[in-house]
């Protein structure tokens, strides 16, 4: 059995792989070969604890992201098994895993749905997690523009000017969220808002729209008109949205007749029938399927596999 620091994956696990293998491990749950069930949480006295598990058949190996959190911190962990010998593969440390794969992950959805390599990309936040969110949708596609917003200003420009250094990328930060939309053809929303932060007016006639934060019922990023005016909607995964996501809970409640698509179901359509689609938009909250997909390439890269 390995175990697995943060260090380790800082070292060992790229993006542009990660989204790579979370479309393996999506067309793989999509054809029945990979298997994954939503997250569970157990909240006692201030505190969560959270269990995430899934099973990457396509490459032998099952597994769970787990973590704890209270007022003192959040710890989060991936088990990883072989599902041949069953046997404990690894324990690894997952800050860093799951801040890539979370980037990752819209990244691989938005490389399959939009055809152009260039496009104009807007991330709304700015913080831990807002950095692989740029860093991976820079992976795949050749952005033209990038500007983040944040309810705070200074925190945007201080993104700005960190991840400007890091990636040698051109990067604004804006004061007003319709101005940072402006050129925007991708957004990627990574925040913990409880109130919507843009909405369709913002919005140019062509968008595909990633919203990556809240995973709390009481939280929102976008107004429900984006969702109406959108010709195309999947979401990661529907009982898991139905606990978790304000947007998604809202939009059935208040308009159950609007269609979705699964991600699952997503993978199976042609890409062609794709380019149809003007306005689209990914709800994601994370599964762990996803955190063992991560951790395949990972022990890939570090001779475990």
């Amino acid at each position: 059995m390995h175990y697995i620091t943060e260090q380790d994956v800082e070292k060992n696990l790229g993006i542009k792989e990660t989204v790579d293998i979370l479309e393996e491990a999506f067309e793989s749950f999509s054809s029945g070969t990979s298997f994954y069930r939503p997250r569970e949480r157990i909240i006692f006295e201030g505190s969560v604890f959270n269990t995430m598990p899934g099973v990457f058949q396509h490459r032998n190996l099952a597994g769970l992201k787990t973590y704890f959190a209270n007022k003192n911190g959040a710890r989060f962990v991936v088990i990883i098994f072989d599902t041949n010998k069953a046997e404990l593969l690894a324990v690894i440390e997952a800050d860093r895993l799951g801040q890539i794969r979370t980037g990752a992950l819209p990244a691989m959805v938005t490389r399959r749905m939009l055809k152009k390599k260039n496009q104009g990309f807007c991330v709304i936040g700015s913080g831990y997690q807002a950095e692989t969110q740029l860093e991976a949708m820079a992976s795949v596609f050749d952005l033209d523009s990038i500007s983040v917003y944040s309810r705070t200003f200074s925190n945007a420009r201080k993104f700005a000017e960190r991840m400007q250094q890091k990636t040698g990328l051109e990067i604004k930060a804006y004061e007003n969220v319709s101005q940072a939309l402006k050129d925007a053809t991708i957004v990627n929303t990574i925040t913990d808002s409880n109130n919507s932060i843009f909405g369709r007016k913002d919005l140019g006639d062509e968008y595909h729209v990633n919203l990556c934060g809240g995973n709390i019922p009481s939280r929102r990023e976008a107004d429900e008109d984006i969702f109406l005016d959108s010709d195309l909607i999947v979401i990661e995964d529907m009982e898991q949205a139905m606990k978790e996501s304000g947007e998604i809970i809202s939009l059935m409640k208040n308009h159950p007749e609007k269609k979705t698509v699964e991600l699952g179901d997503f993978m199976k359509l042609e890409r062609n029938s794709l380019n149809e689609k003007k306005r689209t938009v990914f709800k994601t909250m994370g599964i762990g399927l996803e955190d063992v997909a991560a951790g395949y390439v990972l022990m890939k890269n570090m001779g475990i596999l």
